[in-house]
């Protein structure tokens, strides 16, 4: 394509040779030959399309002017957002003076929560912020690069080694579920021997749930430096994430929290006081038998301490090899991971079995941070209270999980 300042040249010089054609028939005082009516015609189609293609190369030339300008706006506001401080954040909802990146970015929240109905108490961080990683200045006038609030969250969940997907900023998430899709064979003609329908459709949303975090944070913390700021973070962070796994992978749903996965999955009966070799096999094939598909699924295990005990001296064959594989802590073949939240509440040893391919968690737009400076001030201690929006779920649950519940 060519420019619009081409185009439009163009059609300029044909407008003139039209105009010749009519100044020449004026000038003898004459109507228009066929010859010239044919050629006028003709130079007139051509100048509406030349004006079309100018006005196209116009609107393209717009868009590729706003792009440009887009890309620089994305490209520069990256680094203003990695210059936000949690500890800034922290002093400002103390004192309650909020200016520069702090306050823009208590705006940018505000305006977040008009789409996502989240509401503010104290001080908003938006998730933009939460998702981009932190560079704090040190007293040499380097940066200290930290991670994100996000991944630090996502790294602190069991369920995401194991498989599960994670969104972060989002509204309401929904999830198609089917649970059967029949096929079948029918002749060429398709007269006959059509497959009978089955299976149905339904959905999983994942919808926000409060989630509070309380810390005391000493008057030291309130002064900016970069071992502080990254502990803020992991520590924020962890603690969303414990109080999201007690109730995903307890053994009872908690009062408006998700609803557990490990409650909800099948049940792998045991005969003895542990599981053999043979019972916790048997929880691969009854997935198999489900139609869990290994192809494409992230099998894996969840473990609390005392059946990672059980496991590591349960023989596969007697003598010969071990069901549990120490150095690349696999379990029967499929990766393994240790948390004390699987079936929090259970006296014994449990276990989870699945595709946490089918598992969903998501973090709903940003952070509310509210500093209480009395409830503690007795002992120096300043109570800080962290909001956040997160939940999670499994599709199809109850045949792409099955569980021991020792208790």
């Amino acid at each position: 394509m060519k420019t619009s300042k081409f185009y439009t040249e163009e059609r300029a010089s044909v407008v003139e040779n039209m105009e010749a054609i009519v100044d020449s028939a004026k000038v003898e005082g004459r109507e228009l030959t066929n010859d010239e009516t044919t050629k006028f015609d003709s130079l007139n189609e051509k100048a509406d399309s030349l004006a079309s293609m100018a006005k196209r190369a116009a609107s393209f030339e717009t868009l590729q002017a706003n792009k440009a300008s887009k890309v620089e706006e994305v490209t520069n506001s990256p680094k203003e957002i990695r210059d936000y401080s949690f500890q800034e954040a922290i002093k400002a909802a103390h004192s309650g003076n909020m200016s520069g990146l702090v306050k823009e970015m208590h705006e940018e929240a505000l305006n977040e929560a008009r789409y996502s109905g989240q509401s503010y108490r104290g001080l908003a961080i938006p998730s933009s912020v939460l998702e981009y990683r932190a560079q704090v200045g040190t007293d040499s006038g380097n940066a200290t690069e930290f991670v994100s609030w996000t991944d630090q969250l996502q790294n602190n969940l069991v369920l995401n080694s194991a498989g599960a997907n994670f969104y972060s900023g989002v509204e309401n998430q929904k999830f198609g579920v089917f649970s059967a899709i029949n096929s079948g064979w029918v002749d060429e003609a398709g007269t006959a021997g059509a497959p009978t329908a089955a299976g149905t459709a339904g959905n999983v949303t994942l919808s926000p749930k409060k989630c509070i975090s309380i810390v005391n944070v000493s008057a030291e913390a309130m002064t900016q430096n970069a071992g502080i700021e990254a502990a803020l973070r992991r520590n924020m962070a962890a603690s969303v994430a414990a109080s999201l796994e007690a109730a995903l992978l307890g053994a009872a749903d908690v009062t408006n929290a998700p609803t557990s996965i490990f409650l909800d999955a099948a049940t792998q009966s045991v005969a003895g006081a542990a599981p053999t070799a043979a019972e916790l096999l048997n929880m691969e094939s009854t997935l198999l038998a489900n139609g869990v598909s290994l192809e494409g699924s992230r099998m894996a295990w969840l473990l609390d301490p005392a059946a990672l005990a059980e496991v590591k001296t349960l023989a596969q064959v007697a003598s010969v090899s071990p069901i549990y594989d120490n150095r690349d802590k696999m379990l029967a073949g499929y990766f393994s991971f240790v948390s004390a939240a699987v079936g929090n509440g259970n006296a014994g040893s449990d276990y989870l079995l699945g595709d946490f391919s089918k598992v969903h968690i998501a973090q709903f737009g940003g952070l509310d941070i509210l500093v209480d400076p009395y409830t503690d001030a007795g002992i120096g201690q300043t109570r800080m209270i962290v909001t956040s929006l997160v939940d999670g779920d499994a599709v199809q649950n109850d045949t792409a999980f099955v569980k021991i519940a020792n208790a």
